[in-house]
């Protein structure tokens, strides 16, 4: 179990071909890993700085595999207190079901690393529809870490009251599982300053009471980083809109004759 006071770490689990990586990059600001439209593109679970202070604190984000047959992993957990049998079945998976064997690799991980689990679900789905959702929640409580569920995939923007009917729909889903402490939309493809402050928020209220002075050190860093950017992004369009206010081009004079 991860006991550094200096480092706080978020793992970014879901089902495979959610959209964990491209989340990923949104939240890290620049390209990582590979984003295709197919299963198990990910297969290493690694790991980017998200923000680190002048003193060496780092907030680390972690990526990792998908899970596939989920219902399966849930199935081999039952009753699996004991290491031996553990490693003997994930070696034995290595050969013969590489994405299982995958999934428990990032299952150990998050269970012997993670801070707080972000769990990525397809908003677009009915919880009660996806048979995966529930097994996969049955996953990440046996890892004992607080998870926040965020809503990937919401579509077209829509009036607040519908949008709002859609959280509250998964949130409903999710109130039986303790580890839940949040459920938020965060559209891995939309960026949305709003979303990330909110995630943040979020983060704090999941975490620990020895780990929340670290976090606020971070959490300063990257907010004024964020707000930097902000301020950048509105800089360049304020340059462009004045540059073509005072755009002119003379005409030439035409005779008639």
């Amino acid at each position: 179990m991860n006991n550094d006071p200096m480092r706080i770490h978020l793992s970014l689990v879901s089902h495979t071909n959610i959209g964990k990586t491209t989340l990923a990059r949104t939240l890290l600001g620049r390209d990582i890993g590979e984003v295709a439209d197919r299963a198990h593109v990910t297969e290493t679970t690694d790991d980017y700085v998200l923000a680190r202070t002048p003193e060496g604190c780092e907030l680390i984000l972690w990526d990792t595999p998908g899970f596939g047959n989920s219902v399966a992993l849930a199935k081999r957990l039952e009753g699996r207190a004991n290491p031996v049998g553990w490693f003997l079945s994930e070696v034995w998976d290595r050969v013969a079901n590489k994405s299982l064997w995958l999934n428990q690799k990032a299952l150990k991980h998050v269970k012997e690393t993670s801070s707080v689990v972000l769990y990525l679900v397809n908003a677009t789905e009915l919880p009660d529809s996806a048979p995966y959702v529930s097994a996969e929640m049955r996953i990440l409580e046996w890892t004992g870490k607080p998870v926040i569920v965020l809503l990937n995939q919401m579509g077209e923007p829509k009036p607040q009251e519908a949008e709002q009917a859609d959280v509250d729909r998964w949130k409903d889903a999710m109130s039986t599982y303790p580890n839940v402490s949040s459920v938020l939309p965060m559209d891995a493809f939309a960026r949305c300053w709003i979303q990330e402050f909110a995630l943040f928020d979020a983060i704090a209220e999941a975490l620990p009471e020895e780990l929340q002075t670290t976090f606020e050190a971070l959490r300063e860093v990257w907010s004024r980083k964020r707000r930097a950017e902000y301020n950048s992004s509105i800089q360049a369009m304020a340059h462009y809109l004045e540059k073509l206010d005072n755009d002119r081009e003379v005409a030439e004079t035409v005779s008639i004759k």
